[in-house]
């Protein structure tokens, strides 16, 4: 496979799901900033706060640019004909046969890469509830947006942000660590199913942010990152902020080149 970079300045249909984790206000703000006029955004999430806060923020930017919230109510109903029918509606009600978009832009931010809770496997209820957001959610709403007709002839860019350290075998991260090794399976598979569609796949792990906490088991025990058994070298590992992250994002995308399909770390180079 060649190296690809893609092209943000196009007017794009972007898509951002995930909106409350931590990451997603910087990645919005970061990525509107490239998108030409006429652009649409699209904010999903369960949590209303968290698409007015994000919304507000990125409201700023002084170009014409329509950004549009999707209130999820549970990911647990959200599977592929709930999300292939939302979107078809957002689709229809904004976009005009005038209006052809250059590039269809999905990125992936559901669930959450780092929890404030350690999580040792739980009873199958929750375990399925888990599931359900972390990766049925996203591979049901990525399938609505590549059979979308909308963009059947416009050029796709995936991005999924995944972890770099929770595709590996990590204590107290089971239920993480089992949905984001499938996770990352899956977008590397599509991109080999997609790739003569012009639909082009990343996957993006962002570092370790310097707002992370020390963990709390079901006990009350205290378990910071650097007492786990992690190499020395990942412990050496600068942390990052959540802007710093976003553009090297950016720069990946637009300036470095990446393979579709697979997945860079935030910490394989340090140039921004």
């Amino acid at each position: 496979m060649s190296s690809k970079r893609a092209d943000l300045s196009k007017r794009t249909f972007f898509i951002l799901s995930g909106v409350s984790n931590s990451l997603s206000k910087s990645l919005a703000i970061e990525m509107l900033q490239n998108f030409s006029e006429g652009s649409v955004v699209l904010l999903i999430d369960r949590s209303e706060e968290s698409l007015q806060e994000v919304k507000k923020e990125i409201e700023f930017v002084e170009r014409d640019i329509n950004i549009i919230c999707w209130l999820v109510n549970s990911w647990q109903e959200a599977n592929h004909d709930y999300f292939r029918c939302g979107l078809a509606n957002i689709l229809h009600k904004y976009v005009t046969a005038k209006c052809e978009f250059e590039l269809a832009f999905i990125l992936h931010n559901e669930g959450n890469m780092a929890t404030d809770k350690l999580m040792e496997p739980q009873s199958a209820a929750d375990w399925l509830s888990f599931v359900q957001e972390h990766l049925h959610a996203p591979v049901a709403l990525n399938q609505a947006f590549l059979t979308a007709p909308h963009f059947s002839k416009t050029p796709k860019l995936v991005v999924n942000i995944t972890s770099t350290l929770m595709i590996r075998p990590f204590i107290y991260s089971s239920l993480l660590c089992s949905c984001m090794k499938s996770r990352d399976m899956y977008f590397r598979s599509m991109a080999n199913e997609e790739t003569c569609n012009d639909v082009n796949v990343i996957s993006y792990s962002p570092g370790i942010f310097d707002s992370h906490k020390p963990q709390t088991d079901l006990n009350d025990n205290k378990v910071d990152l650097l007492d786990l058994n992690l190499s020395e070298k990942l412990l050496k590992l600068p942390r990052v902020d959540v802007q710093q992250s976003s553009l090297k994002l950016l720069n990946i995308l637009e300036e470095m080149s990446f393979i579709s399909g697979h997945e860079v770390d935030y910490y394989d180079t340090f140039n921004l």
